[in-house]
């Protein structure tokens, strides 16, 4: 497998390449391996075990606890990996296989766990006696979401904007679009922006990769950045569409145009 598809966690401080980010275990699919690529120039050790956790609709996700945890649909009880910890030296790869057993009973719908992969402090040579240092390792983990689906996923998302809200942040554009979901599963896609102006030719000018919305979450804001350059703000419409990724691909989830006028890009 080539390195360009591998993904990059935080890789300026955790050092490490994980593909894929997310998994789905769907129809009869009783496998699935992960691949864990050590990018640094240190020997690199990762502990991993499950996490519950619930999406939040402003992004990002929130640690269950056990008393949430019990009426939460967890995959984890339902799955195995292995191994349970990797040591990796510089540009050293290894597989984790992750097993599914579904239940003969198990009802329709989408459960889900999360799988940490977590740093742990490395080895120290030890000092002569009367020798002080400090040592400070700042230890990162990651969780990965991994899906099982049980029955037909049809997901259904709208854009629920009425209009489009332009916001500046850091020197930066930033669209601001809003989606409502619907039914039992999740979906996984990119959000992105086409623009059609005066003179009739469409080209891209804001996207969002990675957008995942999970049964939990029925209303999100999601904002795209504005990676058009010498762009002009002028008349034109803004068509944003919501396009499936890895399970989904070649789905389109929602689609909407927008009429915009130039005052919307400098009003804000």
């Amino acid at each position: 497998m080539s390195i360009c598809l591998f993904s990059f966690i935080n890789s300026a401080q955790a050092s490490l390449l994980v593909s894929p980010i997310r998994v789905a275990f769907e129809g009869r699919e009783r496998a699935h391996e992960i691949v864990l690529i050590n990018s640094s120039s240190e020997v690199k050790t990762y502990r991993l075990a499950w996490q519950e956790k619930s999406a939040l609709p402003s992004g990002g996700y929130k640690d269950l606890t056990a008393e949430e945890a019990v009426g939460y649909p967890s995959a984890s009880k339902m799955l195995r990996f292995s191994p349970r910890q990797v040591t990796l030296k510089p540009n050293e790869r290894q597989i984790v296989r992750l097993g599914l057993r579904r239940p003969k009973d198990l009802a329709d719908g989408e459960y889900r766990s999360h799988l940490k992969l977590e740093a742990l402090p490395p080895k120290r040579a030890k000092k002569p006696d009367g020798e002080m240092s400090i040592n400070l390792d700042v230890l990162l983990s990651y969780s990965l979401p991994v899906i099982v689906r049980q029955g037909k996923a049809n997901p259904k998302v709208e854009i629920s904007s009425k209009e489009l809200r332009f916001d500046q942040q850091s020197g930066k554009t930033l669209l601001n679009v809003n989606l409502t979901r619907t039914g039992e599963y999740s979906t996984a896609g990119n959000l992105v922006a086409y623009w059609l102006g005066e003179q009739g030719a469409e080209q891209v000018v804001a996207r969002l990769n990675n957008v995942n919305i999970y049964p939990e979450v029925s209303q999100a804001v999601k904002s795209m950045a504005w990676i058009a350059k010498g762009f002009t703000p002028s008349n034109g419409q803004l068509r944003i569409v919501y396009e499936g990724q890895q399970e989904f691909n070649g789905q389109v989830f929602a689609e909407k145009e927008f009429a915009v006028t130039a005052e919307a890009f400098t009003n804000n």
